[in-house]
Parts: C-alpha cells; structure tokens; sequence
C-alpha cells in the first residue's frame, strides 16, 4: 500500500514517469476500493476541486463513442469501468482515434496565428478614436470627447445607453477586445445582449441608426447573441466570409482565425446563414442546427448538434467533443491566457472527447496525460509539452 501511495503522490505532483504511471494505472484497474483510495487521495491532495465522478456515466460515455467510431481504440470491461477515473476524473469520458485527413500538418508551437491586440486587458476603441480600458469590476460610465455619456460599465458588462437617431444621424463603430483569459457581455444600444468568449473581438455601432435597413456587427473570435426583435431591421453578423441573418433569436457564432471553419449553432429562433458573396445561396437553421463554413473549399453544411457543447464557454465548461491535441491546446491557450509549444508532435493526431466542469489548467493538463502520457513544463505563461 505504501508503495501505491507513493506513486499517487507522484502522480499528483507531475513527477511519476510512464513505468509508474502504468503500474499505478494497473493498480487502480485490480479493486474498485482502489479506485475509491485514488479518488480520495485526489480530493485530499485538492479539497477545494469540484469532483463529481460517475464511472458508469463516463463508461457508458465511452461505449457510446466507442459504438460510433470505427477506429477507436477499444479497451476491455474491466479497464473500462475502473480506468474511466484515471482517463477522466471529473465525469469525463474519452476517446483516442486517429485522424487521417491528409491535409493536417503537425505544428510545434500552438498559438493563433493573428494577434488581434497585444494588450491583456479588455479595450474598447470609440467610433471618435479615443480608447477606454474596461475593468471587469470596476462600475463606471464610458464617455466620448464630448463628455457625453455613451455606454455603462457595470459588473463585468458593459452597457450602450438606447438613444434614438434621427435619419440624418451618421453610422459609427465602435470595437471591443476582449484578451485571452477573459469573458464579457456587451449590451448593445438596441437591446441585444452578446458574450464575447476570450481572444475575441467585436466591431458594433455605437447606435443603431434609423437610417439603415439593417444591424450589422463584425465578429473576430467567438461570441453568442440574444438578439432584441425587430422585424423590419434584420440583425447581421459578419463572421470571416459568411453573414448570420436574423429578426430575433439566440445563437453561437466561431470564427477564429485557428479555425478551420466558421461555425453559427443556433439555439432558439431561426437564422439564415449565406456566403457574403453570394447572399441568395442562403442556409435556413432552425433550433439544434449548426451551418458550417468550410475555409478551406468555400462549401456551407448544415447539421444537427448538441448546442451546450458550442455554448458551454459562457458557463466556464470546457467540452472536449472529438478535437485534436492541437485544437484542445488551443482553445486552452485562449481560455487561459497560456501559450503552448508542443514538442510531442506523436500527440497532435490524438482525439479526445470529455467535458470540464470549471477545472484549473494544471487539472484539465494532468487528466489528459492520463489516457496519452505526456509531460509538461510551465515558466510563467509558456507551457512546453514533451514525451
């Protein structure tokens, strides 16, 4: 027992080697009172970590995605019932294929390629050219040159005072970044409320105008719109070459530039999705669709998806659904102001499904390494992955 204690705390500290970590793996698959021990050390070693493990919920996860992918590598019961915890603690299940689409290229640094601000705090840039630093705390009011109360800043949000405009009125914008690391809610001056996910930015109208025949915003990043209704004004939201079309609804738009797509998952309402090329080739989605732009060929698909796994990002989940080890160290570098150079490009053909529940970065790297043993190296934000 001493011995298996010993290699949990190395487990636990990030200093247990691939021998010992596959001896304590066999150890925990042997008794479910093991599994049970490891699982209280854990809780031990983190009291504040929010376990909540169910082994036949991630079992029966894993058989799901097991049944619908060929390739998977596929375990035994036994490993399966008592590993789950090791391959996942907290309620996830996985799954490890191979992908085999010629066109990926391994890459040893992770980053985005397109810098959208050098800065670490949230900026916005008014439509006069001043800029305004926005606390996530702090209440204040956001003014123009004039001195002219525009927008509130209250409780991380920040709020655009609705001023009707008269025709003649002028079209500005304003623009929001939003860092890696950070979330925000823009309320716009026409009601419509948009999170904007980390790494994002948003160019909007500073107000409405009754002059145009429609509400037009540019997104760079990520971000998820209730949009106010309005039938004779269609709300549009310009993402890399497609346009989302609506009158009022509630929907997810991605269009990073690591992406390969741009995605609009639709959650409540209905959306028209085209290319801004060609405006009459237009997609209709309703409730539970997801249009996906392929950057890559110029084609638009529709399909049916679960929208709490492209929404979760608002609640601070983070759901692995059949991604890359590339596309999770991404999304780990926005959600956590890091930045990745990966030195084990064998791992970058890895693919991994499992959802986090509000876990800190050192957890969600640790259970990973579980199912594809890996090791890892922080200096300050730079994280560097080895074999």
């Amino acid at each position: 027992m001493k011995v298996e204690l010993t290699l949990i705390d190395k487990f636990l500290k990030g200093t247990i080697s691939s021998k010992e970590k596959l001896e304590l793996k066999n150890w925990v698959q042997e008794d479910p009172a093991n599994l049970e021990l490891f699982k209280k050390e854990i809780k031990k070693y983190n009291p504040d970590s929010s376990i909540n493990f169910d082994t036949e919920k991630a079992y029966q996860k894993f058989i799901t995605a097991t049944k619908a992918k060929k390739q998977t590598h596929r375990l035994g019961y036994q490993l399966l019932k008592y590993a789950a915890v090791f391959a996942l603690l907290f309620t996830i299940g996985y799954q490890v294929n191979k992908y085999t689409n010629d066109g990926f290229v391994n890459e040893q640094v992770v980053t985005q390629e397109k810098v959208l601000d050098t800065t670490d705090q949230i900026v916005i840039t008014l439509a006069d050219g001043s800029k305004k630093v926005l606390s996530t705390k702090d209440d204040n009011q956001i003014k123009d040159k004039d001195g002219t109360v525009i927008a509130k800043n209250n409780n991380n949000s920040l709020s655009f005072v609705s001023n009707e405009s008269s025709a003649s009125a002028k079209l500005v914008y304003n623009e929001i970044y939003i860092p890696y690391g950070e979330k925000f809610k823009i309320i716009l001056s026409d009601g419509t409320t948009v999170y904007l996910n980390s790494g994002s930015k948003l160019r909007f109208p500073q107000q409405f105008v009754s002059s145009t025949a429609e509400r037009k915003v540019f997104l760079e990043g990520e971000g998820f719109f209730e949009v106010t209704k309005n039938a004779k004004k269609p709300f549009i939201v310009n993402a890399n070459d497609i346009d989302v079309k609506v009158l009022g609804t509630k929907f997810n738009v991605s269009s990073y530039d690591t992406n390969e797509s741009v995605t609009a998952t639709l959650v409540e309402g209905a959306v028209s999705v085209y290319n801004n090329s060609s405006p009459e080739e237009e997609m209709k989605l309703t409730p539970n669709y997801q249009a996906s732009y392929s950057k890559k060929d110029g084609k638009l698909n529709k399909a049916l998806v679960d929208t709490e796994i492209y929404t979760a990002w608002m609640q601070d989940k983070l759901i692995v659904n059949n991604l890359k080890f590339s596309e999770i160290l991404i999304k780990l570098e926005r959600l956590y102001d890091v930045k990745f150079i990966n030195k084990a490009n064998n791992l970058n053909d890895e693919v991994f499904k499992g959802e986090f529940d509000n876990e800190n970065l050192e957890t969600i790297l640790k259970t990973i390494a579980l199912s594809t043993p890996f090791t890892y190296e922080k200096n300050n934000n730079i994280i560097t992955i080895s074999n």
